[in-house]
């Protein structure tokens, strides 16, 4: 018995075979086909998605690529002549007709308006241009303000009393003292005259007659200055008379050896007042 049943059984496992086999070939089919499917799916996508972008752009662009002309203006005819402008009025178009109409002419209408601002905005430049190079020649040919005069009045002073011998017997911070006093007055002497001195006016001022006064003002903060600091305190109130205040001792001093250096220098200027002029 046991030798009938070790026989068949090879007999009966014969027919599973092809049932194997189409299982294994639909296990590997199977990845493949999905594989083909994703595929043509992707493909397909990217053509939709391109032709749906083209389409957008192609909406978006509508009534640009128009003729930028009216169809109700003259225009000119292929032999040169004048043409007029067609005789149907809106009323004969259709809705989508009247809406690239209506697109046409507002582009010509911005066409229109960016050209005559594009106009003035050059118009303008120009004229600013124009206005800059007037104010470069009249700050070129303006005079000094006065604050800038008595600048170059003092530094006019300081140079005279560096480059005179008899100015050696003076060290530098007094010749500082001493040009300072010169600009105060001649400060002074056209303010109270109301004076515009052009540069050959000034320079006489500065040559004929403020010297002498300087000198005597060196002599007299010798006299008035008892140490360094009272000197530095006279430089500073001749630096800036209308801020600066002495302290009573030095301008008490000051008032006494001062006033004869003064009252000789503005006698002279008055005097050669009418020459200067």
């Amino acid at each position: 018995m046991a030798t009938e049943d070790t026989a068949a059984s090879p007999e009966q496992t014969e027919p599973k075979k092809p049932r194997d086999k189409k299982k294994l070939i639909l296990l590997i089919a199977a990845p493949i086909g999905v594989l083909l499917l994703a595929a043509v799916l992707f493909f397909a996508y990217r053509i939709v998605s391109e032709q749906f972008s083209k389409n957008q752009v192609d909406l978006e662009k509508f009534g640009f690529d128009l003729s930028g002309t009216s169809a109700f203006e003259e225009s000119e005819g292929v032999l040169g002549e004048a043409q007029l402008p067609s005789t149907f009025g809106e009323e004969n178009l259709t809705p989508s007709e009247r809406v690239v109409h209506s697109l046409v002419r507002d582009r010509e209408n911005l066409i229109i308006e960016n050209r005559t601002l594009q106009q003035q905005i050059e118009a303008l430049e120009a004229r600013l241009e124009t206005y800059e190079e007037d104010r470069r020649m009249a700050e070129h040919f303006m005079p000094e303000n006065f604050s800038q005069e008595l600048d170059r009045v003092e530094r006019m002073l300081h140079t005279y009393l560096r480059q005179s011998a008899d100015a050696q017997r003076f060290s530098n911070f007094r010749l500082e003292i001493m040009a300072a006093a010169g600009r105060m007055e001649y400060q002074r002497f056209v303010e109270a005259n109301q004076l515009m001195l052009d540069a050959v006016q000034r320079t006489e001022i500065v040559v004929d007659h403020l010297p002498a006064y300087m000198f005597c003002v060196g002599d007299a903060v010798q006299l008035a200055a008892n140490d360094f600091n009272e000197e530095r305190e006279i430089r500073d109130y001749f630096g800036n008379p209308e801020q600066y205040r002495l302290p009573t001792v030095i301008q008490e001093d000051l008032d006494v050896v001062l006033p004869p250096c003064q009252r000789e220098l503005r006698q002279t200027l008055q005097t050669s007042m009418a020459q200067l002029l």
